[in-house]
C-alpha cells in the first residue's frame, strides 16, 4: 500500500475520531477489506460509538421521563392547591363534596374514585363523592376495608391480589385504599381504582395508579380530611348557635335569618307564608309554685308537643322566656289558623310528669300573621302576630287570635 493511501486512511480514522467527539454519535467508520490493524481500530471506534449512542439515548429517555414526571407532579401540584383553595372556601360540607367530586376526577385522570365518609353511628361508611366508571356504589362496614383495619394506605394489585378488601369489585384493576384522618380521628376513606384489564395480564408500562399517584392520595385524603372535619365542626357550632339549649328549637337568631330570606322569595314567587306568635298562659305560676326546673320541664315538653304537631317543613323558635314563635312557609291565614288550633288543642292535652307527680295542666294562646296580607316587612308581620297573640290574652286566654291585613298606608309607613 502506498504511503499517500496509508495517510488517506489515518485521516479517515482521525476524522471519525473528530465527528464523534463533536457529538456525532451516528457516525462509523467503513473498514477496508485488508482485514488488517486500521481495520481493527474502526471496528473497534464504531463498537464504542455504538455504545455511547444507545447510553446517549437512554440518557435521553430518562430526561424526557423525568421531565414529564416532573411535568406532571407539578400540576398535580397546581390542582391540588386549587382543590385546598375551593375546600377552603366552601360554606357547608355538602359544597365540599360537590367541589371534590369535580376536582379529584381530573386530579386521578384515568382512574375512578370514591370517598367514604363514616355515618354518626361509627358502624358504617357511606359513598359521598364518585367519579370515573364507578356507579351504584354501596355504603362500606369499616371490616371490609383492610386500609381501615390496619390504619395505613392499603394497594392491592390485579395481576397478583393479595389481602383483598370486601369492598373491592372483580373485574378491577390495581387499587389503592387511603384512610381519611383528621385530629387523631379516621373519618372516611379514598379508594382508587385503575379500569379492569383483559385476563388482568400485567400491562408493559405502568398503569395510571403509580406511585406518585399513590403518594397523591395520601396527600388529597389528608387535606379532604381536614377540610371536611373543619366544615363540620363551623357546622356544628353555627346550629348549636342557631340552637336553643333548653328545648333544642331554633333560636331568635335563626328567626331573624330565615324570615327576611323568606320575605325575599315570596316577593319573587308571589306566595305567602305565616307566622304563629305563641305564649305558654300562666307561665309564671309554674315556676312560682313548682320551681324553675318544673318551668323548665315544662317548657322541653311543650316544644316537643309543637314539633309533633307542625308539618315536617314547619319550624317552630323559642323566641324567649315562654314564647314560641312559628315559622310556616306556603300556607294561607285558614290553614294558619287551623294549624294553630292543632298546636292549641295539643298543649291543652299534654301532661307533664315531675318528681312522680303531674304539673297543673296548661293552655296556649296565639296569634297569627300572614305575609305580605298582615305585614308589609318581617318586623310588620312578627309585630302583627304579636298583637293578635296579645289580643287573644284579653279576650280571655287559650284561643287564637288573627291579625288585621295591614292597609296600604301602614304598609308603606305613611
Amino acid at each position: 500500500m502506498s504511503d499517500a493511501a496509508l495517510t488517506g486512511r489515518f485521516d479517515a480514522v482521525i476524522s471519525l475520531l473528530t465527528r464523534l467527539a463533536a457529538g456525532q454519535l451516528e457516525a462509523r467508520g467503513t473498514p477496508s477489506d485488508l482485514d488488517d490493524d486500521i481495520d481493527s481500530v474502526i471496528v473497534g471506534i464504531n463498537m464504542l460509538a455504538e455504545e455511547l449512542q444507545a447510553s446517549h439515548e437512554e440518557m435521553e429517555r430518562r430526561v424526557m421521563q423525568r421531565t414529564h414526571e416532573l411535568q406532571q407532579l407539578n400540576r398535580d401540584i397546581t390542582q391540588l392547591t386549587e382543590l385546598g383553595n375551593l375546600l377552603q372556601a366552601c360554606d357547608s360540607v355538602q359544597e365540599a363534596f360537590d367541589a371534590m367530586s369535580t376536582s379529584l376526577s381530573a386530579l386521578f385522570d384515568g382512574l375512578s374514585g370514591v370517598i367514604y365518609v363514616y355515618r354518626s353511628s361509627r358502624n358504617v361508611l357511606e359513598p359521598k363523592v364518585i367519579w370515573g366508571d364507578l356507579v351504584d356504589v354501596p355504603p362500606l362496614a369499616p371490616k371490609d376495608c383492610w386500609a381501615l383495619r390496619r390504619g395505613q394506605s392499603h394497594v392491592v394489585k390485579a395481576e397478583n391480589p393479595a389481602l383483598v378488601c370486601q369492598h373491592r369489585l372483580e373485574r378491577q384493576g390495581d387499587s389503592v385504599c387511603v384512610p381519611m384522618s383528621a385530629h387523631g380521628e379516621t373519618s372516611g376513606l379514598l379508594h382508587l381504582v385503575e379500569p379492569a384489564r383483559p385476563g388482568q395480564s400485567p400491562r408493559p408500562q405502568p398503569g395510571p395508579l403509580t406511585p406518585a399517584k399513590q403518594s397523591l392520595a395520601a396527600a388529597v385524603s389528608e387535606q379532604s380530611a381536614l377540610a371536611l372535619a373543619n366544615l363540620e365542626l363551623t357546622e356544628k357550632l353555627r346550629l348549636q348557635a342557631l340552637r336553643d339549649p333548653l328545648t333544642g328549637l331554633l333560636n331568635r337568631r335563626f328567626v331573624d335569618e330565615w324570615i327576611n330570606r323568606e320575605v325575599a322569595r315570596t316577593d319573587q314567587t308571589g306566595r305567602s307564608f305565616g307566622v304563629i306568635m305563641a305564649d305558654i298562659d300562666h307561665f309564671k305560676q309554674i315556676n312560682d309554685l313548682h320551681g324553675h326546673d318544673a318551668g323548665d320541664q315544662l317548657l322541653k315538653a311543650v316544644a316537643h308537643s309543637i314539633r309533633n304537631a307542625l308539618r315536617p317543613g314547619d319550624l317552630p323558635c323559642r323566641y324567649g322566656g315562654e314564647e314560641f314563635l312559628l315559622l310556616l312557609a306556603d300556607i294561607d291565614a285558614d290553614v294558619l289558623r287551623d294549624r294553630a288550633e292543632q298546636v292549641r288543642t295539643r298543649i291543652s292535652e299534654l301532661r307533664v310528669s315531675h318528681r312522680g307527680g303531674t304539673l297543673p295542666t296548661v293552655t296556649l294562646s296565639a296569634g297569627i300573621a300572614v305575609y305580605p296580607e298582615d305585614g308589609r316587612t318581617a318586623t310588620q308581620v312578627i309585630d302583627a302576630a304579636d298583637a293578635a297573640l296579645y289580643a287573644a290574652k284579653r279576650n280571655g286566654r287559650n284561643q287564637i287570635g288573627v291579625a288585621h291585613p295591614i292597609s296600604d298606608a301602614e304598609g308603606t309607613g305613611a
